[in-house]
């Protein structure tokens, strides 16, 4: 086999990726995430204009979405990280079909109960209902915080890159892949993590109720955490990487007994 043949066999084995985010486009840790993939595949971004943090999986209906060009193979979308995804897959805006979309790296952890609301385990599911794995990768603060601060995400972005087919091969067809990690400038071992319960504390305070219209906002005090000792939580804060399988649909209880309904 000649050079340029094998070369171009090679180019034909990359794996295309499809890279998003909640944080938006201008969102560090998706840069950085970025420039680790592209040493193992072909990268393609479609993310959101802005912050989307917490939308869940809440999709854009008979709206127009605006998108915009922002280098080669890169985008932003004014719709929800589960747009970029549904957009990406279905439009002709790429025109071809994506070997796994990779969310994040998010500027702050997605574990246990923050699956419901997060943007970034949004896009990676909506990803797995679509037929492609999906991947969330998120990290948590060194100082244990959501400030803007105290993240080094390159470590966790390399681990990605290095074990990308490792990952996608978690992705048996109804499960998408969550990573979470306490940001620190090494990793040493990963482990398969069971998801935690977080309270948030949410109050919500009243102003103007003495109006036929009034206002209303929803504070988040301290987080309080329960979960086994496998939890992410705890693999987290321990140093190592907390790899947690995810399903993609609703998972029903069966009833474990009959009930006399009325009608």
């Amino acid at each position: 086999m000649s050079l340029n043949s094998e070369n171009t066999l090679n180019a034909a084995r990359r794996k295309k990726i499809l890279v998003t985010n909640d944080d938006g486009i201008d969102g560090e840790g998706m840069k950085v995430l970025v420039e680790s993939l592209k040493s193992v595949c072909d990268v393609y971004v479609l993310a959101p204009d802005s912050n989307r943090s917490a939308v869940s999986s809440k999709i854009t209906l008979g709206k127009r979405l605006a998108f915009q060009k922002h280098g080669e193979s890169t985008y932003s979308c004014s719709g929800t990280p589960a747009d970029c995804v549904i957009c990406a897959f279905t439009s002709p805006l790429f025109g071809f079909k994506f070997d796994a979309v990779v969310s994040g790296i998010n500027a702050g952890p997605n574990m246990g109960t923050d699956v419901i609301y997060s943007g970034t385990c949004a896009a990676a599911r909506q990803a797995v209902i679509m037929g492609v794995p999906g991947i969330a990768v998120s990290l948590e603060s060194e100082f244990f915080d959501y400030a803007n601060h105290g993240f080094n995400f390159k470590p966790l972005a390399d681990f990605t890159a290095k074990n990308l087919d490792e990952l996608i091969s978690l992705c048996s067809g109804d499960v998408f892949v969550s990573l979470n990690a306490t940001s620190a400038d090494t990793y040493k071992e990963a482990a398969f993590a069971s998801g935690c319960v977080r309270d948030y504390g949410d109050k919500v305070s009243i102003e103007g109720s003495d109006n036929a219209s009034f206002f209303g906002i929803c504070n988040t005090s301290k987080i309080s955490v329960s979960g086994e000792s496998d939890s992410d939580y705890n693999i987290a804060r321990s140093g190592k990487i907390a790899v947690s399988l995810v399903y993609a649909e609703p998972v029903l209880k069966k009833p474990g007994k009959g009930v006399d309904f009325k009608f």
